[in-house]
Order: C-alpha cells, then structure tokens, then sequence
C-alpha cells in the first residue's frame, strides 16, 4: 500500500474547534478534556448547553428513552424525577456536566458558525463565524445533530394566516392557548407530547396528519424512595441498573430485521386493536391507524396519546396540508381546519446534518455536493475530501433500540484517538474514498434485509429511499468497530 499517511509537522495539542453543546458536543469535550487535549474550543448558537433539548421547551417536552440509559455512562444521575426525565431535568443534567468536567469554560454560548474551509497549503480548518471572525483549527468537530434545523412546509398561503403560527422547536411562549381553536399540524415525537398536555387548556384540538406513527405505552412512573436512596448511596446499584436497563433495549434489536416479520404482525394486530377500543370511533381509529410496517419508521412512546384524541373536543384529519388562508387549514383532501393557532410538528432537515453551515473541503469540494445523493460517511464519522473534519451523530449513527448517548461516547473516543495520532505524527487525517465505499456499500445492502426499506414515510430515508439516519447494526456492534483507530484507513490530504 501507498505511504497512507502524511502532513504537517507534529503538533503537541493541536487545535481543536467543536461545532455544538449538546449530548455529542459535549460527549467530544469532556473526552479530550480528560485526555489532557484542553487546546479546544466549542461553539454553541443557543445561550447554553443541551444542543436539541435547549432549543425544544414546548409543553410536555421529555426525554423517550429511560433517563437511567439517557446519560452518560460515566456521570449517572440517580435522582431523576421520573423513569423519563423531563427537559427542565435533561438541561439541568447537562449544564451540570459542563462544569464538573470543567468543559464549560471552553465553550463560547451564543454563537453561530457561518462557513469551515479546509486551507490546503496549511492543512487547517478556517472557521467564520456569523460576526465575522475566523476561527484557524487543525481538527473540527461537528457536533450539529440530526435535529437542528426546523421543517416548515412549503404551502401556499402559509404566511396569510392571520393568527399564531410557529413550529414546535420554537415554541411562542407569548401566545396563550387557553379557549382557543388550535390546529396541530404532524404526528411526530413532538406531536404526541405536546397533544396531550395542551388538550386540557385549549377550546377545541384539531390534529392534522397525513401519516400517523405508530404508538406503544409508555412505561413511566416516578423512582421509589428507597430506589433514589440505593442510587445514591450504592454506586454499584446504579451502576448495575443502568447496565441492565442498557441490556434490555440492546436485546430490541433483532426486531427490526425482517427475519422477524412474523413477530412484527402480530404486535401490529395487537396495536390494531388497541387503537381501535381507545379510541371506539371508526373516523378517528382509521385517522390513527399506520398503513406501514410497524419499526420502519421511529416507534413512538405514549400512554396518553390515543386517550387525548378520543376526547370529544379533539378532532384528527389524517390528510397532509394543501394550503393555508386567514382563517386556518385546507387539507388535501379538501376538508378544512378553521384556527386560531397553529402548531407546526413538521419535524427537522434531518438529512442536512451539518446544515445551515457552508462547509468547504480539499480541491474546492462543497458537502452538499459531495452528498447531493444523499450524506454517508464510513462509520459516520469522516467522509473523503474533507481532512481532519470529524462527526458526532454523522450519517447512519442514528439510535434505533437503545440510546443514543452511548453512540456519542464511542464516538468521542473514537475521535480523540485520532486526534492523539494527529499530535503525536503530524499528519492529517482524511479517510480514503474505497474504505468509505465499501462501508457504504455494506451498510445499504444490510439495509435490504431490515423493516426500513419497506417504503414507509418518515426521516430515515432520503427522497430516492436512500437509508441515511440510522445504523444497520447492534450498539455492541458500533462499540466494537470503533473502539481501535485503524490508521490504515486513512491517506494523505491533498
């Protein structure tokens, strides 16, 4: 094989800048800080840390994933109000780790990066921010998630309503529901959230959604005194209860192959049935009722969900949004939705991920064309053409069964292992184009034999039906292909 590796002279702690705060960015600074790499910088646009929990406080707002798992591993919090904590508590949890990993220092709050460009001749990354000043880093970090970029559609007339419109992770709190006519546009993971702890104040709901998900119970209950206690004052309780809890959701994973359709179905006539005597409306259950494979799109948590839309002053249109006037909603399939406030749950730009930066690599190359068939990166963590530019939460890592933070963790070792060979060697690091491929390659047609390519709706999936957000694989599976650098992966920048 050629020489693969090559660059600069060595740099004892090279300079290192972390675009965003929140579970990946933070995961990437508290590794290099407990490293000993402090020569590092993170951006972050919103006021303080938490990344898509800072930017998402609307109504009901909590985690999906058991707070015991949806922390990290190594700064478990053992007195969580309930099994699922609540986005006051995640903040909390996250503001708090900032500063007993003394990360917090590092990060500039309230600023946004414009462009990166990659200067070939000094082997650095330029980085502008939105005031105008220039960042010079020799590894960046993006740690921008899948969930930062709000969708709003693209509807005639959208902008003629003549009441409160805004999307649910820009939530108006100057706008008071109580007695008003409010329209919720998507069923997503907001929607069922923010549905059921607005419908008690509102004058009437309507629940507008073309494809409804599909919604199992949600196991929630507040920890037991003597619960709190032991995670307190037993590490090893704490320890062991979050390793089983981990167990439990890793063992989930099987489920989403399709070796397990049988399975499969006869959950869904399960859940079938259930909608159906919640909800004792034939309109509402067959508004509710998911036309496509259960698992192929985001399986959502809720035991309110059905409860609150069989109240009488809530209504569901199951069509998408033709367009909108002064008064409210005509749907496409020609029934209207008269409102004083609509609530877009339209979800993210989730294939955008390091969207609304610019960034610029080697020879000129922008990433949107480098991903204009839609983002991949090998292990979702580097793509070729762009040296020593690394991903926290990049194409296909997203959490399917288990949590995402342990994605994060194995993720931000990953990268300080290539940054301790960028220190010690000098060299810049950019993965070769055959090594990407053929991960890309595997990993799509892994893809063909999971519930995910069944063309159900969602953002999994690019327009063409490209998988892109999640990881075809078991967690175990990402821990052990990532736990060593292999240098041989990589070759010279040029």
């Amino acid at each position: 094989m050629d020489a693969p590796l090559n660059g600069k002279a060595a740099s004892t702690d090279p300079r290192v800048v972390i675009i965003g705060a929140g579970f990946g960015g933070l995961a990437a600074a508290i590794e290099l800080q407990r490293s000993g790499h402090t020569n590092y910088t993170v951006i972050e646009r919103q006021a303080d840390v938490g990344g898509v929990w800072q930017a998402n406080h609307y109504p009901g707002a909590r985690c999906d994933v058991p707070s015991i798992i949806y922390q990290y591993s190594y700064d478990l919090r053992p007195d969580w109000s309930r099994r699922f904590g609540n986005h006051a508590e995640i903040c909390d949890y996250l503001r708090d780790v900032s500063k007993r990993f003394g990360v917090r220092p590092h990060i500039r709050f309230n600023t946004s990066v414009e462009s990166a460009t990659y200067n070939e001749g000094s082997s650095t990354w330029s980085i502008t921010l939105a005031d105008g000043e220039v960042l010079d880093a020799d590894v960046m970090i993006c740690a921008t998630g899948q969930l930062s970029q709000p969708k709003l559609p693209d509807v005639p007339g959208r902008a003629s309503f003549a009441g409160a419109q805004f999307h649910s992770a820009e939530w108006d709190e100057s706008v008071d529901l109580t007695g008003k006519s409010v329209a919720v546009v998507g069923a997503g993971a907001s929607s069922i959230q923010i549905v059921p702890a607005i419908a008690e104040r509102v004058g009437h709901l309507s629940l507008i959604q073309r494809n409804p998900n599909w919604v199992v119970g949600k196991m929630d209950w507040a920890p037991s005194k003597l619960e709190k206690t032991l995670g307190k004052r037993v590490p090893l309780f704490l320890r062991a209860y979050h390793n089983l809890i981990w167990l439990y959701f890793e063992s989930r994973y099987p489920l989403v192959l399709n070796s397990m359709n049988p399975v499969r179905k006869v959950w869904e006539r399960i859940l079938r049935r259930h909608i159906a005597k919640v909800l004792d409306n034939p309109q509402k259950a067959a508004a509710c009722t998911p036309d496509y494979p259960l698992g192929c799109n985001r399986i959502l948590l809720s035991s309110e969900w059905y409860e609150t839309i069989a109240r009488p002053d809530v209504s569901v249109v199951r069509s998408g949004v033709a367009q909108v006037d002064a008064n409210g909603i005509v749907c496409e399939d020609g029934s209207r939705v008269d409102a004083d406030v609509i609530v877009w749950c339209t979800g993210f730009k989730a294939t955008e991920y390091i969207a609304p930066m610019e960034v610029t690599g080697r020879d000129g190359l922008n990433l949107r064309d480098a991903w204009s068939d839609g983002p991949e990166a090998y292990l979702g963590l580097v793509t070729p053409g762009f040296p020593n530019m690394f991903m926290a939460y990049g194409p296909n890592t997203g959490s399917l069964t288990n949590t995402l933070v342990y994605m994060f963790e194995r993720q931000a070792d990953w990268i300080r292992q290539a940054i301790d060979f960028i220190s010690t060697t000098g060299v810049t690091l950019e993965v070769r184009e055959d090594v990407n491929r053929e991960f890309n390659e595997e990993i799509q047609a892994r893809f063909q034999n999971m519930v995910f390519t069944a063309g159900c709706p969602g953002w999994y999936t690019t327009d063409s039906g490209k998988v892109t957000a999640v990881w075809a694989g078991s967690h175990v599976e990402y821990g052990r292909r990532v736990a060593h650098l292999d240098p041989s992966v990589f070759v010279r920048s040029h």
